[in-house]
């Protein structure tokens, strides 16, 4: 999903500090706004403690044993909303996390949908099945879509795509070819990642 994308991005492109790259305005939301937004779902004991896993503050609810679906689903837009990622304790921490990574699925879909449409990309878009497809066939043309730089840069993990080699480091890819094939990956709904200590080149 593209909301943590963005986060596991933002530590890889560190020092590229490419200029909003998803066209998305980002608007800060303050913790203690956000904290209150989570407590507006009907939620008690709210608080905001730093992760040491993260490396950063998340919004930690307390105390709580069972929650309606509603009250999950509004604590997930919540979290969506402001980047605040929201724990639960574990009697509902699952249920929780699965209706967030669909919300956010679905939330990053449609943003990589509107980037794609902007630049007139979305009608080539290829079509991903991973129950029906050729998985290299699929990258080829997802690479072709994004142009020459793009070609021969994702590397197919059996189910998902990272980006190959060096491509990231040695600069091959420019900012606007490097986004299209992440938000040409989420469009279709491809699984997208990075492995190991790929990091996007200072001067692409």
């Amino acid at each position: 999903m593209l909301g943590t994308l963005i986060k596991l991005m933002a530590a890889i492109l560190a020092g590229a500090s490419p200029a909003n790259p998803l066209d998305i305005p980002v608007e800060l939301v303050k913790p203690e706004v956000a904290v209150a937004q989570v407590a507006a779902c009907g939620v008690k004991s709210v608080r905001l403690k730093f992760d040491d896993t993260l490396q950063e503050d998340v919004i930690e609810v307390e105390y709580m044993t069972s929650a309606s679906e509603e009250q999950l689903r509004c604590v997930a837009h919540a979290s969506l909303a402001s980047h605040y990622y929201v724990v639960f304790p574990s009697s509902i921490e699952r249920a929780y996390q699965a209706l967030y990574r669909r919300l956010s699925n679905e939330q990053d879909r449609t943003v990589a949908k509107a980037w794609l449409e902007k630049r007139g990309l979305l009608s080539r878009l290829p079509v991903y099945d991973p129950q029906h497809l050729d998985e290299a066939a699929f990258v080829r043309e997802l690479e072709a879509m994004c142009g020459p730089k793009a070609i021969g840069t994702v590397k197919v993990m059996h189910g998902m795509g990272t980006f190959e080699g060096t491509a990231i480091s040695s600069g091959k890819l420019d900012d606007e070819t490097f986004w299209c094939l992440v938000n040409g990956a989420a469009a279709s709904g491809y699984p997208f990642g990075f492995i190991g200590n790929e990091k996007y080149g200072e001067n692409p």
